[in-house]
């Protein structure tokens, strides 16, 4: 009986809270449900840390940026608040008993991890413009600290928090999915409709599609873990569905082409062909198309199909540099970026600044209608030039280092692994991976909330199964 009137007395009070809240937001008076929301995110870092890493990865999806131009600072909310508060919440906890998993911190990936972050330490103290470098090492900072390390703490408690981990992010995702097809259904399948109707959600058709072609991967190799049910499975299948709509109507020829390239990795893997092949069949591709870039870009330029609604024209006009708005416009950010190098190539002009200082390096031959030189036209277009640009060489050559060792442990754990729940996890976590490594090339995104979560705790699942392999079940064995 007192159990009875107990829990009718927490289910009163969180109707209540629930009542006011709506109330003040109504009224707004919104300084009642923040302060309401600081509570509950306090009450969940002190005693519910679990519920507080699966409240960010379902809150992430629909995290709105909101900025404050006075102070030059934007958030995304309430994702960010979350990641740094977790962050605080791991520091704090390693000031207290001073000790950190040994395992982790002396392996490879996570030593390559502190070499990026050390290396744009210094960059920032060098930068043509610190106030943003800093800004931006303290993003990166929060988004490695809540997404790969307080996520490999996570698994440890129990390795299989991990999935319910993804389904937070996979099941909002999925919600936004829904929400941005139907708009896109009501004013017609058009392309051009397809770089506004995911707002508020994603500010980008690009970033959209990027983060579908990660996640579609992971649903589709997830349908076939062993302890699923039916259920599950339905499930799994359901996500797959509604990724799968999604990437083909976001319209990204990047996230179509990572996504084809990711397939043809599995194969590759179902194969069993070795680490080493792979690597050398893409040193030759990249060889390969050094070698030929002369003739590529004169056929390239010869191309004058733009981007459309129609599948196979948008496919054919990924290489038109010749009157695609678009692909001129990444042109001219990477030949600004080269020009960039060139002047600074050890240090770079400091990470995050790139868009502030690219403008006087544009040339009027891959000048297009969506050029800017007001600083307020994004980043490089590429998570490799860029940060040669910002962090010189040396920059470049962490994040080089960080992309090889994923791929290397990432495939090397999956081939030893003799769990299949392990095997179909870091498989599945190392192709959602090399999409993003494939969609890297045109576009970059790690700068936001929405791809850097799900990419850090990616790495965080490779790193930790290859620390603490799970031994074969009884069941496997038989």
């Amino acid at each position: 009986m007192k159990e009875k009137k107990r829990k009718l007395l927490i289910i009163g009070l969180l109707a209540a809270f629930v009542a006011v809240n709506t109330v003040c937001v109504a009224k707004e008076l919104f300084i009642v449900p923040l302060l309401s929301a600081g509570a509950v995110a306090a009450y969940l870092l002190i005693f519910k840390v679990e519920w507080a890493m699966y409240l960010m990865a379902l809150s992430t999806p629909f995290a709105i940026t909101f900025n404050d131009e006075s102070a030059s600072i934007g958030l995304s909310v309430p994702s960010e608040l979350l990641m740094i508060m977790l962050t605080g919440l791991f520091f704090a906890r390693i000031l207290y008993d001073l000790t950190i998993d040994p395992k982790i911190v002396k392996h490879p990936v996570t030593i390559a991890i502190f070499a990026y972050l050390t290396w744009i330490l210094i960059t920032s103290i060098t930068s043509e413009i610190p106030v943003v470098s800093f800004k931006f090492l303290a993003s990166k900072i929060w988004f490695i600290t809540s997404s790969y390390f307080m996520v490999i703490r996570l698994m440890k408690s129990n390795p299989k928090n991990w999935l319910t981990f993804f389904n937070c992010y996979a099941i909002s995702l999925a919600i936004v999915v829904l929400i941005t097809t139907k708009k896109s259904i009501a004013i017609g399948l058009n392309e051009h409709a397809m770089h506004w109707v995911m707002e508020p959600f994603y500010n980008d058709h690009t970033a959209y599609g990027a983060v579908l072609a990660f996640f579609l991967p992971m649903s589709i190799g997830f349908i076939f873990l062993p302890e699923n049910g039916k259920l599950k499975k339905l499930f799994y299948i359901a996500l797959s569905l509604i990724f799968a709509v999604g990437l083909y109507c976001s319209f990204s020829r990047a996230a179509w082409l990572s996504f084809a390239v990711a397939i043809g990795v599995w194969c590759m893997v179902k194969l069993r062909l070795k680490f080493s092949w792979i690597v050398a069949g893409g040193l030759i591709v990249f060889g390969t198309l050094f070698y030929f870039s002369d003739e590529i870009l004169y056929r390239m330029s010869r191309n004058s199909q733009d981007s459309s609604g129609n599948l196979t024209e948008q496919l054919q006009s990924i290489t038109n540099i010749s009157t695609d708005a678009s692909n001129v416009e990444r042109l001219n950010r990477w030949t600004s970026a080269f020009g960039m190098i060139r002047e600074r190539p050890i240090t770079g002009w400091g990470p995050g600044t790139y868009q502030f200082v690219y403008a006087p390096f544009q040339k009027p031959a891959y000048k297009t209608i969506i050029t800017t030189n007001m600083g307020d036209g994004g980043n490089a277009h590429s998570e490799y030039i860029g940060p040669c640009a910002e962090t010189g060489f040396i920059g470049l050559g962490t994040v080089l280092l960080l992309v090889a060792l994923i791929l290397y442990y990432g495939f090397t754990t999956y081939k030893r692994a003799t769990d299949q729940t392990t095997k179909i996890l870091v498989l599945y976590a190392t192709l959602a991976l090399v999409t993003y490594f494939v969609h890297g090339v045109l576009n970059n995104f790690l700068d936001t909330d929405k791809l850097a979560l799900p990419f850090w705790s990616a790495y965080a699942i490779i790193v930790f199964f290859n620390s603490y392999p799970v031994r074969k079940t009884e069941e496997q064995q038989k």
